[in-house]
């Protein structure tokens, strides 16, 4: 099934793991999350339904809110800014994170500013976790198990991921490969706060916060038509999933 995805997908990986980490101490940005160890052939064990499902949740939900974690600092960081008083640090550091989320450094400063708060926001956990238990098949699927990807992402240069069978002639893309199942969330997270195809998400969200409502998962699962080529169905799979496995989300433990 297409994903509409970005091109930068697997260069964004690289970026928050390896250049931030090599910046001057005074254009440090927040480092990165550390990639925890997660292994999918636990969910080819057997158990129950429910207990194979509480495992899928217990395995992703603390490395989720790692990288959430990372974009609420972002974020917050952002959000105590003075535009008016911006330090040279400060105006490397907002060029930094401008690259990152694919924002045009070139446009005016307080324009860089608007986007990167639309961009630059958290993914409820419950919607993370129900997209990805339907596109890995509750981490079950060839993609998972081979390429450690959870969402269905692709990728466009030879040899970057694995080729799906059935694949038309003369198509190059491929299914993106992951050296871990935290990567594959970092790009889906990305995915989702830069590309064109999720903009009403972000404006959903962006609303919602501008008028204290809670930012749901429902809320912007019912914005993700454009993410599957079943559209509406697809969408009212996820809220269905979402509320037959809340309760089972909840009991999960929240990561350390």
């Amino acid at each position: 099934m297409q994903r509409i995805m970005s091109t930068v997908l697997i260069l964004i990986l690289f970026f928050t793991a390896t250049d931030i980490a090599q910046a001057s101490d005074k254009e440090q940005l927040i480092s990165a999350p550390k990639v925890q160890k997660v292994d999918l052939k636990l969910m080819l064990e057997k158990g129950t339904s429910k207990e194979k499902k509480a495992r899928f949740f217990a395995l992703l939900k603390p490395i989720i809110q790692a990288e959430n974690q990372y974009i609420a600092q972002q974020r917050k960081w952002l959000s105590a800014l003075n535009l008016n008083k911006l330090s040279t640090a400060d105006q490397k550091k907002l060029q930094r994170i401008a690259l990152q989320y694919e924002v045009e450094t070139e446009k005016p400063v307080k324009e860089i500013y608007a986007t990167l708060l639309n961009r630059v926001n958290t993914i409820p956990v419950e919607l993370v976790l129900v997209q990805a238990a339907n596109e890995s098949a509750w981490g079950r699927s060839r993609f998972a198990q081979e390429a450690n990807n959870l969402f269905g992402q692709w990728c466009f240069s030879k040899g970057c991921g694995v080729i799906p069978k059935g694949r038309p002639e003369g198509k190059r893309y491929e299914v993106a490969k992951f050296s871990s199942p935290q990567l594959s969330v970092r790009a889906y997270l990305h995915n989702l706060n830069t590309f064109w195809a999720y903009k009403n998400l972000r404006a959903q969200r962006a609303q919602a916060e501008k008028h204290h409502q809670p930012v749901t998962a429902q809320l912007l699962a019912k914005t993700l038509t454009r993410y599957s080529q079943r559209g509406q169905a697809y969408v009212d799979e996820l809220l269905q999933m979402i509320k037959v496995n809340q309760k089972l989300i909840n009991q999960v433990p929240k990561a350390v």
